[in-house]
Protein backbone atom coordinates (compact mmCIF):
# COMPACT_ATOMS: atom_id res chain seq x y z
CA UNK A 1 0.00 0.00 0.00
CA UNK A 2 2.61 2.48 0.59
CA UNK A 3 3.58 2.22 -2.92
CA UNK A 4 0.29 4.48 -3.72
CA UNK A 5 1.87 7.22 -1.25
CA UNK A 6 3.75 9.53 -2.72
CA UNK A 7 6.41 10.23 -0.11
CA UNK A 8 7.30 13.56 -1.85
CA UNK A 9 4.02 15.46 -0.66
CA UNK A 10 6.10 15.72 2.74
CA UNK A 11 7.70 18.16 1.43
CA UNK A 12 4.81 20.33 2.06
CA UNK A 13 4.86 19.88 5.66
CA UNK A 14 8.98 20.87 5.73
CA UNK A 15 7.76 23.91 3.57
CA UNK A 16 5.65 25.16 6.09
CA UNK A 17 7.78 24.27 8.99
CA UNK A 18 10.23 25.94 7.51
CA UNK A 19 8.31 29.13 6.20
CA UNK A 20 7.93 29.83 10.08
CA UNK A 21 11.06 29.33 10.95
CA UNK A 22 12.60 31.36 8.25
CA UNK A 23 9.94 34.07 8.78
CA UNK A 24 10.81 34.35 12.86
CA UNK A 25 14.95 33.94 11.79
CA UNK A 26 14.71 37.05 9.40
CA UNK A 27 12.76 39.48 11.38
CA UNK A 28 14.84 38.63 14.55
CA UNK A 29 18.28 38.53 12.85
CA UNK A 30 16.98 42.32 10.98
CA UNK A 31 15.90 44.04 13.61
CA UNK A 32 17.18 42.71 16.99
CA UNK A 33 13.51 42.51 18.27
CA UNK A 34 13.10 40.60 21.94
CA UNK A 35 12.06 37.09 21.21
CA UNK A 36 9.73 37.69 23.51
CA UNK A 37 7.18 39.16 21.18
CA UNK A 38 7.30 36.33 18.59
CA UNK A 39 6.15 34.10 22.06
CA UNK A 40 3.35 36.65 22.87
CA UNK A 41 2.25 36.07 19.05
CA UNK A 42 2.24 32.55 19.45
CA UNK A 43 0.17 32.41 22.58
CA UNK A 44 -2.44 34.91 21.49
CA UNK A 45 -2.87 32.72 18.64
CA UNK A 46 -3.18 29.53 20.99
CA UNK A 47 -5.98 31.40 23.04
CA UNK A 48 -7.93 32.51 19.79
CA UNK A 49 -7.59 28.71 18.83
CA UNK A 50 -8.55 27.35 22.14
CA UNK A 51 -11.82 29.10 22.22
CA UNK A 52 -12.88 28.33 18.24
CA UNK A 53 -11.88 24.43 19.27
CA UNK A 54 -14.46 24.74 22.34
CA UNK A 55 -17.06 26.62 20.42
CA UNK A 56 -16.94 23.51 17.56
CA UNK A 57 -16.75 20.82 20.23
CA UNK A 58 -20.10 22.30 21.31
CA UNK A 59 -22.25 25.19 19.61
CA UNK A 60 -21.21 25.00 15.59
CA UNK A 61 -22.04 21.53 14.75
CA UNK A 62 -25.47 21.90 16.42
CA UNK A 63 -26.26 25.34 14.74
CA UNK A 64 -24.69 24.58 11.64
CA UNK A 65 -27.16 21.22 11.78
CA UNK A 66 -30.08 22.86 12.50
CA UNK A 67 -29.55 25.44 9.83
CA UNK A 68 -29.13 22.84 7.12
CA UNK A 69 -32.36 21.02 8.16
CA UNK A 70 -34.30 24.21 7.98
CA UNK A 71 -32.93 26.28 4.76
CA UNK A 72 -30.54 23.97 3.02
CA UNK A 73 -27.11 23.52 1.91
CA UNK A 74 -26.92 26.90 0.35
CA UNK A 75 -27.42 28.85 3.45
CA UNK A 76 -25.62 26.48 5.62
CA UNK A 77 -22.68 27.85 3.04
CA UNK A 78 -23.56 31.49 3.36
CA UNK A 79 -24.00 30.75 7.28
CA UNK A 80 -20.87 29.34 7.60
CA UNK A 81 -19.03 31.73 5.87
CA UNK A 82 -20.18 34.71 8.17
CA UNK A 83 -19.71 32.12 11.74
CA UNK A 84 -16.17 30.72 10.10
CA UNK A 85 -15.14 34.34 9.48
CA UNK A 86 -16.40 36.86 12.44
CA UNK A 87 -15.65 34.20 14.77
CA UNK A 88 -11.83 34.75 13.16
CA UNK A 89 -11.84 38.42 13.19
CA UNK A 90 -13.14 39.09 16.66
CA UNK A 91 -11.00 36.41 18.31
CA UNK A 92 -8.08 36.87 16.26
CA UNK A 93 -8.33 40.70 16.14
CA UNK A 94 -10.00 40.88 19.74
CA UNK A 95 -7.60 38.72 21.34
CA UNK A 96 -4.65 40.65 20.06
CA UNK A 97 -6.47 44.01 21.06
CA UNK A 98 -6.93 43.00 24.47
CA UNK A 99 -3.03 41.94 24.81
CA UNK A 100 -1.85 45.37 23.52
CA UNK A 101 -4.09 47.48 25.39
CA UNK A 102 -2.57 45.73 28.73
CA UNK A 103 1.09 46.06 27.40
CA UNK A 104 0.12 49.63 26.71
CA UNK A 105 -0.23 50.25 30.35
CA UNK A 106 3.32 50.04 30.44
CA UNK A 107 4.79 51.55 26.91
CA UNK A 108 3.40 51.03 23.44
CA UNK A 109 4.71 48.72 21.25
CA UNK A 110 6.54 49.51 18.57
CA UNK A 111 6.25 48.70 14.75
CA UNK A 112 9.09 45.99 15.37
CA UNK A 113 7.69 44.41 17.91
CA UNK A 114 3.98 44.33 16.27
CA UNK A 115 5.53 43.07 13.28
CA UNK A 116 7.57 40.12 15.30
CA UNK A 117 4.21 39.67 17.59
CA UNK A 118 2.24 39.09 13.87
CA UNK A 119 4.81 36.83 12.81
CA UNK A 120 4.87 34.82 15.68
CA UNK A 121 0.68 34.48 15.44
CA UNK A 122 1.26 33.26 12.02
CA UNK A 123 4.50 31.05 12.76
CA UNK A 124 3.21 28.92 15.31
CA UNK A 125 0.17 28.69 12.85
CA UNK A 126 2.51 27.46 9.71
CA UNK A 127 4.65 25.14 12.28
CA UNK A 128 2.08 23.24 13.92
CA UNK A 129 0.04 22.30 10.41
CA UNK A 130 3.16 21.61 8.66
CA UNK A 131 4.20 19.25 11.57
CA UNK A 132 0.82 17.49 11.26
CA UNK A 133 0.78 17.18 7.71
CA UNK A 134 4.62 15.91 7.39
CA UNK A 135 3.45 13.33 10.16
CA UNK A 136 0.57 12.26 8.99
CA UNK A 137 2.34 11.20 5.62
CA UNK A 138 5.19 9.76 7.29
CA UNK A 139 3.33 7.51 9.80
CA UNK A 140 0.86 6.09 6.95
CA UNK A 141 3.67 6.11 4.38
CA UNK A 142 6.12 3.20 7.04
CA UNK A 143 2.97 1.86 8.31
CA UNK A 144 0.10 1.91 5.97
CA UNK A 145 -1.90 -0.84 7.80
CA UNK A 146 -2.81 1.79 9.91
CA UNK A 147 -5.48 2.28 6.76
CA UNK A 148 -7.35 -0.83 7.52
CA UNK A 149 -9.56 0.45 10.41
CA UNK A 150 -10.47 2.84 8.13
CA UNK A 151 -13.95 2.25 6.14
CA UNK A 152 -13.43 1.54 2.39
CA UNK A 153 -14.69 5.38 1.56
CA UNK A 154 -12.24 6.96 4.08
CA UNK A 155 -9.65 4.72 3.05
CA UNK A 156 -9.85 5.66 -0.60
CA UNK A 157 -10.28 9.00 -0.18
CA UNK A 158 -6.97 9.35 1.96
CA UNK A 159 -4.94 7.29 -0.37
CA UNK A 160 -6.07 9.52 -3.37
CA UNK A 161 -5.02 12.56 -1.26
CA UNK A 162 -1.79 10.76 -0.64
CA UNK A 163 -0.62 9.70 -3.74
CA UNK A 164 -1.65 13.15 -5.77
CA UNK A 165 1.51 14.94 -7.59
CA UNK A 166 4.35 16.10 -5.82
CA UNK A 167 3.26 19.56 -7.58
CA UNK A 168 0.48 19.74 -4.92
CA UNK A 169 3.43 20.35 -2.32
CA UNK A 170 3.82 24.43 -3.79
CA UNK A 171 0.21 25.38 -2.83
CA UNK A 172 0.17 24.75 0.21
CA UNK A 173 3.65 26.09 1.02
CA UNK A 174 2.55 29.44 -0.72
CA UNK A 175 -0.39 29.91 1.50
CA UNK A 176 1.65 29.67 4.49
CA UNK A 177 4.04 33.00 3.06
CA UNK A 178 1.04 34.48 1.91
CA UNK A 179 -1.30 33.90 5.50
CA UNK A 180 2.59 35.72 7.51
CA UNK A 181 2.12 38.36 5.40
CA UNK A 182 -2.03 38.58 6.47
CA UNK A 183 -1.67 38.02 9.87
CA UNK A 184 1.32 40.44 10.55
CA UNK A 185 -1.31 42.85 9.07
CA UNK A 186 -3.75 42.23 10.78
CA UNK A 187 -1.73 42.14 14.13
CA UNK A 188 -0.21 45.30 13.10
CA UNK A 189 -3.51 47.29 12.75
CA UNK A 190 -5.11 46.13 16.40
CA UNK A 191 -2.08 47.14 17.52
CA UNK A 192 -2.02 50.10 16.18
CA UNK A 193 -5.21 50.91 17.17
CA UNK A 194 -4.39 50.82 21.16
CA UNK A 195 -1.40 53.02 20.11
CA UNK A 196 -3.31 55.93 18.33
CA UNK A 197 -6.73 55.59 20.51
CA UNK A 198 -8.44 55.35 16.76
CA UNK A 199 -11.19 52.25 16.57
CA UNK A 200 -11.19 52.15 12.73
CA UNK A 201 -8.09 50.24 12.37
CA UNK A 202 -8.80 47.30 15.20
CA UNK A 203 -12.42 47.32 12.86
CA UNK A 204 -10.60 47.42 10.37
CA UNK A 205 -8.36 44.23 11.38
CA UNK A 206 -11.01 42.67 12.27
CA UNK A 207 -13.22 42.75 8.93
CA UNK A 208 -9.71 41.47 7.08
CA UNK A 209 -9.56 38.63 9.00
CA UNK A 210 -13.04 37.91 8.70
CA UNK A 211 -12.68 38.06 5.04
CA UNK A 212 -9.76 35.62 5.00
CA UNK A 213 -11.44 32.94 6.72
CA UNK A 214 -15.11 34.12 5.89
CA UNK A 215 -14.47 32.53 1.98
CA UNK A 216 -12.64 29.61 2.92
CA UNK A 217 -15.89 27.68 3.05
CA UNK A 218 -17.04 28.69 -0.28
CA UNK A 219 -13.69 28.29 -1.99
CA UNK A 220 -13.99 24.27 -0.25
CA UNK A 221 -16.70 24.07 -1.82
CA UNK A 222 -16.05 25.20 -5.14
CA UNK A 223 -13.02 22.75 -5.13
CA UNK A 224 -15.09 20.04 -4.21
CA UNK A 225 -17.35 20.56 -7.14
CA UNK A 226 -14.29 20.55 -9.61
CA UNK A 227 -14.57 24.32 -9.91
CA UNK A 228 -11.32 25.31 -8.34
CA UNK A 229 -7.70 23.70 -8.35
CA UNK A 230 -5.29 23.69 -5.83
CA UNK A 231 -3.44 26.63 -7.47
CA UNK A 232 -5.97 28.69 -8.46
CA UNK A 233 -7.62 28.73 -4.71
CA UNK A 234 -4.53 30.32 -3.45
CA UNK A 235 -4.94 33.24 -5.53
CA UNK A 236 -7.28 35.05 -3.61
CA UNK A 237 -5.30 34.70 -0.43
CA UNK A 238 -2.29 35.96 -2.46
CA UNK A 239 -4.76 38.87 -3.19
CA UNK A 240 -5.07 39.50 0.41
CA UNK A 241 -1.41 38.98 1.24
CA UNK A 242 -0.62 41.74 -1.24
CA UNK A 243 -3.15 43.83 0.44
CA UNK A 244 -1.19 43.16 4.10
CA UNK A 245 2.13 44.07 2.83
CA UNK A 246 1.74 47.23 1.26
CA UNK A 247 -0.66 47.97 4.56
CA UNK A 248 1.96 47.00 7.19
CA UNK A 249 4.13 49.74 4.86
CA UNK A 250 1.52 52.17 5.59
CA UNK A 251 0.44 51.24 9.30
CA UNK A 252 4.11 51.77 10.10
CA UNK A 253 3.60 55.39 10.07
CA UNK A 254 0.72 55.06 12.69
CA UNK A 255 4.05 53.85 15.08
CA UNK A 256 6.35 56.95 14.89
Amino acid sequence: MADVVNPFLMLAGIGMMAVAIVAVAYWRRKTKVSWKWFGYGALVWVAAIAVKLAMDLTISGPIQYGILDLYGMGALIAFASVYVGLRTGLLESGFTYIFAKKKAKKAKITFNEAVAFGIGFGAIEAFLLGLSSFLNIIVIYLYPGILDSLGVVQKDMVLSSLGQSTLIVIPAIVERIATIFIHVFAAALAIASVNTGKMKYIWGSVAYKSVTDGMIPVLLVLAGMGFLSSYTMEIPIIVLAVIGYFGILDIKKRFK
